[in-house]
C-alpha cells in the first residue's frame, strides 16, 4: 500500500521568518560583492593609469582582461539590491516591543530605597 505524499503549509510566522532569512542572505552575499568589486575596479584603475606610463605590457593587459568579471558582478550587485528592497517591501513592520529599564516601574526598588548599602 503507497504512502500518502507529504505536504507541508507554512504558518504566516515561518514565511515572515524565511523572508527575513533570505533577506540577511542577500545582504552578506551583497556585501561579500561589494567587497570584491572594489578590488577588481582598483586592479581596473590602476591598469588604466599604468598604461598611461608603461603601454601595452602583459602585466596591464591581464589587469585590463578583469574588466568584463567587473560587468558581471556590477550586474549581480544590481540584481541583489533588487531582490533586497522587493523583500524590504514585502516583509511587514515588527511592532516595538516596550521594555522599561531596570530599575524603573513598580518593584521592589521602585520607591527609590533598596537593601544594597553602598559604601
Amino acid at each position: 500500500m503507497p504512502l500518502p505524499p507529504l505536504s507541508v503549509t507554512l504558518s504566516d510566522g515561518q514565511k515572515i521568518e524565511v523572508l527575513k532569512r533570505f533577506r540577511a542572505k542577500y545582504a552578506e552575499e551583497l556585501k561579500a560583492l561589494d567587497a570584491q568589486l572594489g578590488e577588481v575596479l582598483t586592479h581596473l584603475a590602476e591598469a588604466e593609469y599604468l598604461a598611461a606610463f608603461l603601454g601595452e605590457q602583459p602585466e596591464v593587459i591581464d589587469l585590463r582582461k578583469r574588466k568584463s568579471e567587473a560587468d558581471v558582478m556590477e550586474k549581480r550587485r544590481q540584481f541583489l539590491g533588487k531582490l533586497i528592497d522587493r523583500l524590504d517591501q514585502i516583509i511587514p513592520p515588527q511592532p516595538a516591543v516596550a521594555i522599561p529599564a531596570p530599575g524603573v516601574g513598580t518593584g521592589a526598588g521602585a520607591s527609590g530605597r533598596s537593601n544594597v548599602r553602598r559604601y
